[in-house]
């Protein structure tokens, strides 16, 4: 999780402690738009850090806004932050981010080999996005295992490096990943594109992608 569990929790014990004293007032005085647009915000931020914007939750709250009154509105926003609470107190929220996860990244590689088989698109495109996808498979193999990397210091390279340090990848993955990182900084900086052929991009999409399927039980 982006927050330690503590602090998580204490953030959603809070928005429930504030839907109570809503649904106390809301007794007398019909719920305001403003109060729910307001705790549902708050929700969303913490729901988004928690499980990305893909999760089934982020959806759910999303749907919750879409009723037609604010009381309708207001119940379907408590029953998501309810549920989430739930989930949270069970253990049950790191599978939940972790099949988010794995989606976002098969999204991406998925992109990639439509690239890489379009015509009329330079491979280096394909390289470019593939190396996304292994970018953020490894960020999120780090958090997992909690190895700190800083916002500045977060690239492909730093990620292999410090995953081999502590031993989740052997020297010759972390060389292999290096190489796709030369050809992404290469296509990036447009001055090595004619260096990325056809035949590289395939290459690369193909080892990027059984790469994934071999370390897939990292992201559940």
């Amino acid at each position: 999780m982006t927050d330690p569990a503590g602090k998580l929790l204490a953030r959603t014990e809070a928005l429930i402690d504030d839907l109570r004293n809503m649904a106390e007032k809301g007794k007398s005085t019909q719920v305001s738009q403003f109060q729910v647009h307001e705790i549902a915000t708050r929700a969303t931020h913490l729901i988004h850090s928690t499980l990305g914007q893909k999760s089934g939750y982020a959806e759910l709250l999303r749907n919750a806004l879409k009723q037609k009154s604010s009381m309708s509105q207001f119940n379907a926003v408590a029953g998501v932050i309810m549920a989430f609470r739930r989930d949270l107190t069970d253990n049950n929220l790191i599978n939940i981010r972790h099949e988010v996860e794995a989606v976002v990244v098969t999204e991406i590689l998925s992109q990639a080999k439509r690239l890489a088989s379009t015509k009329g698109i330079h491979p280096a495109a394909a390289v470019i996005v593939a190396c996304a996808g292994v970018e953020e498979f490894l960020r999120n193999w780090c958090e997992e295992k909690g190895i700190p990397i800083t916002d500045k210091q977060r690239s492909i390279a730093k990620f292999a490096s410090e995953l081999r340090g502590a031993g989740h990848l052997n020297l010759p993955e972390e060389r292999r990943i290096g190489s796709w990182a030369d050809y992404r900084n290469e296509a990036a900086h447009g001055l090595g594109w004619e260096k990325i052929t056809q035949e590289i991009a395939n290459r690369l999409v193909r080892e990027v992608e059984e790469f994934l399927l071999e370390h897939h039980s990292v992201l559940g």
